[in-house]
């Protein structure tokens, strides 16, 4: 996919493809998803105007009345027509490949709506078997993508000018982004807004709605997948739960091998036979993570941060927290902030100090 960074806050508004035989899913995760990203805008940048709108149109393009509340659309100003459109086909509702064939054949008019939107410069996202419609108007010709296995075997008879042989699950051809199955949903959404729209939102709204262990446990991943099968007695396995319940204090070795029963020098080579690095090396990575979701969340300075994460030195902090994310905290904060600015803030203690200067009656 192109350089992300040229497309950051890009307007996009979005045309969800409502028709009789979708399967409702496919177009409410990706619904949950721009209402998701819609929402963390708004508390990254408050004030300003949305650049993510969308609506739901049948399938001869007009737009149709939210058929479910929560389903209202959030209509385009007159001036963000100029940015970029995308329109969503959803997976059909097809029990075999013939049936799916019959479904494209017979519905001319959704392929001309289709076929106008790319025409006009368009850009599409067809989930699972909604990818049969690209596929008949020869958009994914000259193609390498994969396929849903239940049609692809007729999908590949049928179109040959595409070569779905690939096992790759979510693709982009020219225009046309597709996802084999209803299942990665969210992410394909997620790598479609931040192709098209703004890739730092993407990112963000990745941190909610994808399952991230290290975030539900403060276990990084490497660790995690790598040890989690070992025994509870194992000294790394109390050496990283000590780790994991002293975060915010000074590290010493010493600590952390008598917590795991062991000398300093076995709980050294175990500990890195076990995750590749030293117990420094994985607190060093708790303590950024921590610090990012700090940054994320609250309103804390960085001093405060660094001392949540054990360092009374911030500088230091803020030198180690360069190294991991190529990044400054303060950079890190402005790009994904989970909160509104900090003048939005804090209202009850203003009202408060106004309360106290007034003259009693």
């Amino acid at each position: 996919m192109a350089d992300p960074a040229t497309t950051s806050n890009h307007p996009l508004h979005v045309k969800l493809l409502w028709l009789p035989d979708a399967m409702p899913g496919t177009l409410f995760g990706a619904l949950d998803v721009l209402r998701t990203a819609a929402g963390v805008a708004q508390l990254q940048r408050p004030g300003e105007s949305n650049l993510l709108t969308w609506e739901i149109i049948g399938g001869n393009g007009r737009a149709l009345p939210a058929p479910l509340p929560g389903l209202q659309p959030v209509p385009a100003r007159r001036g963000q027509r100029h940015g970029r459109t995308l329109m969503i086909v959803p997976g059909l509702m097809a029990h075999s490949a013939p049936h799916l064939s019959e479904m494209v054949t017979n519905d001319t008019v959704t392929q001309r709506t289709i076929a106008r939107h790319v025409d006009a410069g368009g850009w599409l996202a067809a989930i699972y078997s909604g990818m049969v419609y690209p596929l008949a108007l020869g958009l994914l010709d000259g193609a390498r993508c994969g396929a849903p296995w239940m049609f692809q075997s007729s999908l590949a008879q049928r179109f040959p000018g595409c070569d779905l042989s690939s096992d790759e699950p979510i693709g982009l051809h020219e225009r046309v982004f597709h996802c084999v199955a209803p299942a990665l949903l969210t992410e394909f959404m997620l790598r479609v807004l931040g192709h098209l729209h703004d890739p730092d939102l993407a990112q963000t709204v990745s941190r909610l709605l994808l399952y991230q262990q290290e975030r539900q446990q403060w276990v990084p991943e490497l660790v995690s997948q790598r040890w989690l099968g070992k025994t509870t007695d194992s000294p790394v396995y109390r050496a990283i739960g000590w780790l994991q319940a002293h975060v915010d204090e000074p590290y010493r070795l010493g600590a952390v091998a008598e917590a795991a029963a062991v000398s300093e020098r076995t709980l050294l080579r175990h500990f890195r036979q076990v995750t590749g690095q030293t117990p420094l090396d994985y607190l060093h990575r708790l303590r950024v993570e921590r610090a990012r979701m700090l940054l994320e969340v609250t309103l804390h300075g960085t001093q405060a941060i660094a001392e949540a994460c054990g360092y009374s030195d911030a500088a230091a902090f803020r030198r180690l927290f360069q190294r991991a994310m190529q990044m400054s905290m303060s950079e890190y904060r402005t790009r994904f902030a989970l909160r509104t600015r900090r003048r939005y803030w804090r209202v009850e203690g203003q009202a408060a100090r106004r309360g106290r200067a007034a003259p009693q009656a």
